[in-house]
């Protein structure tokens, strides 16, 4: 039994039949003594009339001693019964507190480590153990800060040096060979590009990335996003497909928006295999886009990444509540559905 309730519950029954039994079976014991192995009479001097004669026979003793079984068991089995359920009701209640904790520590993310929690009208015991969550939640909240800060400082650093070293190697021009200026020019685009991802996600980690909320047309915006990534699914023997519908009007930041539909066709061809296919459907108060690829039964080659892509959508996310995502990896195929308020 792995529940606590159950178990303070099962206890809690057992204890009282245990108790019921010992009592039962002392007084089953001194009765019988009483009755059966003493021949006795008792008078009262204070009270003539109370006389008490041990007159019994067997049969009369054995009759007794049933009657208190048959009469203990037909109190004491409801009694026990309602004994589990009391044990439950209290056991329910005493663990209370550690349900209400633990629905409020789900709730605590990176994203609002400046929340604490709070148990009003709780024992001492819990009331320490809250205390020391809350410390610990401080420390994760200040250690994030101080992790997020840094990452910030560290990629808005890097941002100089990798635009002057692009510069030289543009102006250095015939003095490089073609192809070693390509591969330059190429690695120095991917660094900055993971430099821009990181101080974007420490940017929005820190609630410093602002949402500027516009109406927008999702289709254009999905067919001219798919017409670039097309070009490289055809170099790869792949297609992207896009099916539609009109009238797709949205509210929500149309730059950021982009970034996140762009980072998951990004991860559908590095980690992704075959066709992908695009949809776009009219919900009852939003559009909803689905990304669909399937996976590869093998690692890729990008599987030892940063996956700064993901890490972006989901800082991204978190600053548009009205913008639900969800993603689903089954039966080799991955799924992603986002939904946005239509006009």
């Amino acid at each position: 039994m792995k529940s606590l309730v159950v178990r303070l519950s099962v206890w809690f029954g057992l204890s009282f039949i245990l108790v019921t039994l010992v009592m039962m079976v002392a007084t089953h014991h001194h009765l019988q003594e009483e009755l059966h192995d003493k021949n006795w009479m008792k008078d009262y001097p204070d009270h003539p009339d109370w006389k008490l004669h041990g007159s019994a026979s067997e049969a009369e003793i054995d009759d007794i001693l049933n009657e208190l079984i048959e009469g203990a068991l037909i109190y004491g089995i409801p009694l026990a019964i309602g004994a589990c359920f009391l044990g439950y009701w209290l056991a329910r209640k005493s663990v209370l507190p550690i349900n209400h904790l633990n629905q409020q520590l789900q709730a605590i993310g990176a994203h609002n480590l400046s929340q604490r929690i709070e148990l009003p009208e709780i024992d001492q015991e819990f009331q320490e153990l809250v205390r020391n969550v809350n410390a610990l939640v401080q420390r994760l909240e200040v250690s994030f800060a101080e992790m997020s800060e840094y990452a910030a400082k560290v990629a808005h650093e890097l941002r100089t040096p990798l635009a002057i070293l692009r510069l030289k190697v543009e102006q250095a021009g015939s003095s490089i060979p073609a192809e070693l200026s390509e591969e330059i020019q190429a690695e120095l685009h991917q660094l900055t590009h993971v430099v821009d991802q990181s101080l974007l996600i420490a940017k929005a980690e820190q609630g410093r990335v602002l949402m500027h909320r516009t109406e927008f047309d999702l289709c254009a915006m999905v067919s001219d996003i798919v017409e670039d990534f097309s070009r490289l699914a055809q170099e790869d023997g792949r297609a992207v497909h896009f099916t539609r519908q009109t009238g797709r009007n949205v509210i929500a930041d149309a730059t950021y928006i982009r970034q996140i539909i762009h980072n998951f066709l990004s991860n559908a061809f590095k980690h992704g295999k075959g066709d992908i296919f695009l949809e776009l459907n009219k919900q009852k108060t939003s559009w909803k886009l689905s990304i669909r690829n399937a996976t590869r039964s093998l690692p890729s080659p990008e599987a030892d990444t940063l996956g700064l892509g993901l890490r972006v959508v989901d800082s991204l996310l978190k600053l548009q509540p009205e913008v639900i995502c969800s993603r689903t990896n089954k039966d080799g195929e991955f799924l992603v559905e986002l939904e946005l308020p239509k006009i």
